[in-house]
Parts: structure tokens; sequence; C-alpha cells
């Protein structure tokens, strides 16, 4: 009979095409079994931060081996040792690159640096010698509005050296003429920013305390037990700040009319000012109290339930100012 004939030789011909499946799968180069391609390695790159919008980057991998290249998240295209970048923007960006050996890459070297060709704001200077000024010594303080800037000065027209707020530094008191502060702000990468400068004068014969000043003040409307703050102005006649680290008030003994005496009757409160809490008073300026921290005199009718307070009603007291004050 034919048909077992037949479904024999099909039998045998399915077995040869599966053999042959076989021989071709188990033939096939099997890349995970295969060595990894080593990532390349940078040799060359800009600095962090860099003052330049170009970057050039130089890279070595296994011989034989060629690169992919990619900038800024771009998609990797072929590319060779060294490859330049130019009008890069400002701000950061990430440089990648792989090896290719015989179709497979490897993963990828990166390096990311910041783009920074913008100077710095010029700083600001918050503190200055007085003009004219009657010290040798003097200091000036200053800002930048930029952080991690270092600063650069210059004395009377001097070279640029390295400096730090607050600056303090002694003029030669000889010369009668201008003198000059100028300060600098420079970045990581070098970038520096335009000049901020001060020119004051010395003037000789200034005295450097006792200092005259004046004092104004006022204060109305006591009841018995409350207190009230004097209105007080500093006035500064003179041509150089002055720092006031004294200031006391006194009340006349009797009123005007007569018939109110201050010594039972009230009770004062001194202004703040001292030694660790100076008064600054611009040249020819006016403080009025309270100021920089600095509180006013206060002043209050005392309370005393035994005694008639009725004679004082309607009485003025005299209020004495005085004070120490320096440059």
């Amino acid at each position: 009979m034919k048909t077992p004939t037949n479904a024999r030789h099909t039998a045998l011909a399915l077995l040869g095409v599966f053999v042959a499946l076989l021989a071709t799968v188990h033939g096939m180069p099997r890349a995970a079994s295969g060595p990894s391609v080593v990532s390349p390695t940078i040799t060359a790159r800009p600095s962090n931060p860099s003052a330049s919008t170009s970057a050039t980057f130089a890279f070595t991998a296994m011989a034989g081996a060629g690169f992919r290249c990619a900038r800024d998240g771009a998609a990797f295209t072929a590319c060779a040792s060294p490859v330049t970048y130019s009008a890069l923007a400002q701000g950061g960006h990430t440089f990648s690159v792989k090896t290719v050996v015989r179709g497979t890459e490897s993963m990828p070297t990166a390096y990311t640096w910041v783009v920074d060709t913008v100077a710095p704001p010029a700083p600001v200077l918050t503190t200055t010698p007085s003009n004219p000024t009657s010290t040798a010594t003097n200091t000036a303080t200053w800002t930048s509005a930029e952080t991690g800037v270092t600063f650069r000065c210059s004395l009377e027209n001097g070279a640029w050296t390295v400096c730090t707020t607050p600056l303090t530094w002694v003029i030669d008191t000889s010369n009668n003429g201008q003198h000059q502060l100028a300060v600098r702000a420079v970045d990581a990468v070098g970038n520096v920013s335009a000049t901020t400068a001060y020119a004051f004068k010395y003037q000789k014969g200034l005295p450097e305390t006792g200092l005259p000043f004046t004092v104004t003040g006022s204060v109305g409307d006591l009841a018995p037990g409350v207190w009230r703050p004097v209105s007080a102005t500093v006035t500064n006649p003179n041509p150089v700040t002055i720092r006031v680290s004294a200031l006391t008030v006194a009340v006349a003994a009797d009123s005007t009319p007569p018939g109110c005496t201050s010594a039972p009757n009230l009770e004062l409160r001194q202004p703040t000012a001292s030694a660790d809490l100076v008064l600054l008073v611009p040249a020819r300026g006016t403080v009025t109290l309270p100021d920089q921290g600095v509180a006013t005199a206060s002043i209050r009718l005392r309370n005393l339930p035994t005694v008639n307070q009725d004679v004082c009603k309607n009485k003025s007291f005299a209020l004495t100012w005085s004070g120490t004050a320096s440059n």
C-alpha cells in the first residue's frame, strides 16, 4: 500500500527540517556570552565652571574602537577624538561618549560642566569712611548680590590685591587731598565685575572725642503712673559722622511756675546709648530717637495715692541733655 510509505517520507522530511533548524540556531553568535565593551576614558575636558563658550573633549578606548558622542541629551552620533563644541549657552552642559566595537556599544562616559562668562554685579558699599574724616584708621564694608565671589581692592589708586569685608586701613594723614578705595568682585572662573569706588578727604584738627552735638525734645500729657516717651532729636553740626556713646537727660528741680518739685513727683528712664550701643549721627545731620536700637528717654508722673498732686497740674519742667560723642 502507498499510503504508509508516503506518511513515512513526510515524517522524515519534517525531521530533516527540524535538524536543520537546530543546526542553524546552535551556529548563531551569542553576544551575551562574549566580553563587554569597555567605556572610553575622557582625557581632556573644560574646567568646571568654565569661562569659555567653547569646549574640547579628547578620549581614548581599546585599539580599533570607534566612538559615538552626544551633548545635552541629543542623539548619539559617530565622532572622533578630539571633538569641539562652540557657541555654548550659559549654564549647565553634559558631554557623553560611547565606545563602539563591531557594532556593540559600551556604557557612556559622561562629564557635566557649567559655562559662565557673565561678570558678577559690582559690589555695593554699605559703610564708608566719613567725608571728610579726621581719623587715620578707616573702615569700609560691602556686599555682593552673587554668592561665592571673592574681592579685589585698590587703595589710593594702587595695585589690586585680595581683600575681604570689612576692610580697615590707615591713610596718610599728611595728605589733605582725596583718598580712594575701589572694590571689585571676582567669580569662581575669574569673571571680574565693574569697579565700585569711593573717595574722601582727611581734615586735620578735628578732635576724635568730645565732639559737640545738641539734643532737643519734649513730652506732654503726663498722668500718674503712665510712662511717656520723650521725643528727642540729636543734631550733629560736625562735618563728620559722630558716634554718640552716652546720652543723659535731667529734669529741673522745680516747675514753671513754681510749686511742683520734680524729686518726689517725677521719675526718669534714660536713653540706652552706650559704648556697646552707639548712636551714629551723620555729618551735619539729625537722628530722632528711638533709632538704631537706641531707646529714647521716658518720663512719668509718680502715682502717689497719699499725696495731693493737684499742685502739679499744668506745670512745666525744663529738660537738660548731656552726652559724649566721638568720630
